[in-house]
């Protein structure tokens, strides 16, 4: 695992995320509490999931100051500091995240905010688009809407002026979290 960790970091530090990873949940709670507090974030906008759950997020909010809010996207996400959600996979090979986006409560939280911090547990990083294609079609029912996310939003217009952060986040903070429901 910690080759397939290596390559990733190394190819999504390269496409502009900055990468940590963790031993555990108490880790991960502290690095987001660190990130919180360094971005001196006021609204965080987030997409309950298990591993959003297993964080206790309300907890870390109030360790940090902060106001969470879990629903109304639409208008949440557009006002929030900090979007912060679980995503399905990793790619290693290019650096990339993978997202179930079908909800798009979990698009919104990734894209809207300027800021996204992504969760993903270390074991979810895959070697390649080919091995993700294949847990694809090993699914009873594929996803609606699949999001490829590689690092901080990029656009460029007809002079090829590199702009980043304008159709998406200008920053993405990766947290990948080693070990599992008993790693409290």
């Amino acid at each position: 695992m910690s080759g397939l960790y290596n390559l990733f970091k190394e190819r999504a530090t390269l496409a502009g995320a900055e990468v940590y990873r963790v031993a555990g949940y108490g880790e991960a709670r502290g690095r987001l509490v660190t990130v919180l507090r360094e971005l001196v974030a006021r609204r965080v906008v987030a997409v309950r999931s298990p591993l959003v759950e297993a964080l206790d997020l309300d907890e870390m909010a109030r360790q940090s100051g902060v106001t969470v809010s879990f629903g109304d996207w639409r208008t949440t996400a557009v006002d929030a500091d900090v979007g912060i959600s679980e995503l399905d996979f990793a790619l290693a090979e290019t650096g990339t995240l993978v997202q179930d986006a079908t909800d798009v409560g979990k698009r919104l939280v990734s894209m809207l905010p300027p800021v996204h911090v992504a969760l993903i547990r270390t074991r979810n990083i895959l070697p390649s688009l080919r091995q993700m294609m294949g847990y694809l079609a090993k699914m009873d029912a594929v996803p609606g809407c699949v999001a490829f996310i590689t690092g901080p939003s990029r656009t460029a217009d007809i002079e090829r002026v590199l702009t980043i952060g304008v159709h998406g986040p200008g920053r993405v903070i990766i947290v990948c979290i080693d070990g599992g429901e008993g790693s409290r």
